[in-house]
């Protein structure tokens, strides 16, 4: 019996928020009974391309909707009906994922899942823009068998206020694999040493996420300075890469504070970094969930967060913190976190964990499920 097909759309498969999500299924899921493949829409070997392949999927390429519609639609169409067929096309691209649903509608794909991970953000309030962003959402209401989001927030922004009263609506946490979490050893020491801190007792301050405007590095890199004035021997640590990298190096060489700060890029060994840290910053300016929190937490690590971040991403046993974005609140409360005790154990987290479906093993047979509708 051959696997059950199932097409991801997405922009490429680079470390962040969605494709996180998505690995973390395609690595847990039965892959002899479910298929991935992943249409993107960036040139240019994706981070997890090859891992994708070695598991058995498949990386389809298809030109970038800014390019034209007629180039994409026959391009998309072209890898549906070669690579097929599918019995799910799941669609992580926000506004215009209507009309990647149109067109699966068009060609008979029986399962049509719109999935929003973030919040509409933009600052731009033309009227073309309007227009799109209306039209879009037609689409999706239109040709969705299912609408999904990784949070409130999210649902609302791309869905709409009234999408609670659409029975296609429901929630469908950012979950992870909990065992690396389980598996962190008790001293923390051996991790600190894998990022170049080998002193157990030099406070480590860190942050995850791709270096792009709403992740607000800038913010992160300010706040660090301040800190240091105060602990002098405090580290930073940044995990990811992104368009502003060079431009947040250059900054933290302008704030004298570069020796402090270590840039590691992207990494794939991320419960092990976020082991090493005493305290998680989140400062985003827009979020639909944010991931690295949940991760955090699964890691025992205190998290400041800004209030764009959603309600959602805390577990409720007392380490998250949502604060607004006032550099020296953030430093109050970094050495309040360096001055704890040690973090709820294992079996504290896991619980919490399970409770607000953080295990991937629910989100899989959830999204099972759906793909068997």
């Amino acid at each position: 019996m051959s696997a059950i097909k199932i097409l991801h759309v997405v922009g490429k498969m680079d470390p962040g928020g969605v494709e996180t999500l998505l690995m973390n299924i395609y690595r847990n899921i039965d892959r002899e009974r479910f298929e991935f493949h992943f249409a993107v829409q960036l040139e240019g070997e994706g981070f997890y391309d090859r891992e994708i392949r070695e598991l058995g999927g498949k990386i389809l390429l298809q030109p970038h909707p800014r390019k034209g519609l007629g180039p994409f639609r026959e391009q998309f169409l072209h890898n549906v009906r070669e690579n097929g067929p599918y019995a799910a096309i799941h669609s992580h691209i926000f506004q215009f994922s209507g009309y990647v649903l149109k067109l699966a509608k068009e060609i008979g794909v029986p399962v049509r899942v719109c999935h929003s991970h973030t919040v509409n953000a933009e600052q731009r309030t033309t009227l073309f823009r309007a227009l799109y962003r209306q039209y879009m959402k037609s689409l999706i209401l239109k040709h969705s068998t299912h609408l999904i989001g990784c949070s409130r927030p999210a649902c609302e922004s791309l869905f709409g206020a009234r999408c609670w009263k659409d029975t296609r609506t429901e929630l469908l946490p950012n979950a992870i694999n909990l065992l690396p979490y389980e598996q962190l050893p008790t001293d923390r020491s051996g991790l600190r040493q894998r990022i170049g801190v080998n002193d157990p007792s030099v406070p480590v301050v860190g942050h995850i996420g791709r270096f792009s405007e709403e992740k607000n590095h800038r913010f992160v890199l300010e706040t660090f300075s301040l800190l240091v004035k105060e602990v002098p021997e405090a580290q930073l640590v940044l995990v990811g890469d992104g368009k502003l990298r060079e431009e947040m190096e250059r900054l933290a060489e302008t704030l004298g504070i570069r020796g402090q700060v270590r840039f590691l890029g992207t990494r794939k060994d991320i419960p092990e970094i976020i082991g090493a840290f005493d305290v998680f910053l989140l400062p985003s300016l827009f979020e639909g969930l944010g991931i690295v929190v949940i991760e955090a937490q699964a890691g025992g690590v205190p998290s400041l967060v800004s209030e764009h971040v959603p309600a959602e991403a805390d577990l409720q046993f007392g380490m998250v913190e949502h604060l607004k974005l006032q550099p020296e609140v953030w430093v109050d409360k970094i050495r309040g976190i360096l001055g704890r005790s040690a973090a709820p154990d294992w079996s504290t987290r896991h619980r919490f964990l399970k409770k607000h479906g953080y295990d991937i093993r629910e989100s899989i047979r959830r999204l099972e499920s759906i793909y068997h509708a």
